[in-house]
């Protein structure tokens, strides 16, 4: 590994992580790569989770705000990350876990390649009360080099407690995390975008553990058609980068109508479901038909 060691700066909300959040701190105190630091902006907690991550500033480059009301994790972030000083950025929940070599394995990518704007890694899903590990990851889905497509076609398959990106990926364009949803969207928003000038790395090994309880919100997004919500990301996204349509090309009705299938797939209501499949075929009505005769 090069001589040169850019400061790595982890974001991280926080909101009622007592439970979790000094093990997550733990996992990047014992990073194998030095030097790291930990921007942690708290949403508002009423637990002891400020108290919890306090203790650590004393002996540790942690930096700690706490924010007076709740406005959700989205915001919090773009918070983090105009405090943080690094030129890499890497995303962490305050109930996720990393292993030892993770930052030090991306650093190592990121200065041998700077045509990549973000890398990722595997990760594996556990219970937080019984600790057994949980199928989760479609490793199937994922990809690397040039992801515009695949990301817009098949969805967000960047795990965010994985990745670690360079603060040129927001300074190049102006870009701020998306704040449109509380909790929704702006890690796969920031991947769409930064596909447009970069490329993505993978390390396909397990460097990252992902906690599964009851108030995960990936739980509470779960009870909603969220594959509508992704659906409204996509098309913000369209509109924000018009170069992105002439590169999806085909791709973008076709990606449009998959999401749109898939909507129609969770809708228990045959009224609706029906009209997600028929926004979909409106989107691109040959593809529609293949996926519906592929399921």
């Amino acid at each position: 590994m090069s001589t040169n060691r850019p400061l790595v700066s982890v974001i991280m909300p926080t909101y009622q992580g007592a439970a979790f959040v000094g093990e997550t701190i733990e996992s990047v105190l014992a990073q194998t790569y030095e030097p790291i630091e930990l921007v942690v902006v708290d949403d508002a907690s009423t637990d002891g989770t400020p108290d919890i991550v306090a203790a650590y500033t004393d002996r540790a480059r942690i930096r700690l705000e706490r924010g007076s009301e709740r406005v959700g994790p989205t915001r919090r972030r773009n918070e983090a990350l105009a405090l943080a000083q690094g030129p890499l950025i890497a995303w962490l929940d305050q109930d996720d876990l990393w292993l030892p070599e993770k930052t030090q394995r991306e650093v190592e990518i990121m200065l041998e390649r700077p045509e990549v704007g973000l890398v990722y890694t595997g990760y594996e899903a556990f219970d937080a009360e019984t600790g057994e590990t949980i199928p989760w990851r479609d490793r199937d889905s994922e990809a690397e080099g040039n992801v515009l497509v695949p990301l817009f076609v098949r969805g967000c398959f960047v795990g965010s407690l994985t990745a670690l990106f360079r603060r040129e990926v927001l300074d190049r364009r102006s870009l701020r995390l998306r704040e449109k949803d509380f909790s929704f969207g702006d890690d796969y928003y920031l991947w769409l975008a930064l596909s447009l000038d970069w490329q993505v790395a993978r390390i396909d090994e397990v460097l990252a553990r992902y906690r599964r309880h009851a108030e995960n919100e990936s739980s509470r997004l779960a009870e909603t058609n969220f594959h509508l919500r992704r659906v409204a990301l996509l098309r913000d996204f369209l509109a924000e980068f018009p170069e992105a349509g002439p590169r999806l090309g085909k791709w973008r009705r076709r990606g449009l109508a998959q999401h749109y299938v898939d909507a129609a797939g969770f809708e228990r209501s045959r009224l609706r479901a029906a009209l997600m499949l028929g926004r979909a075929i409106a989107a691109a009505p040959v593809h529609t038909f293949r996926l519906l005769r592929g399921r």
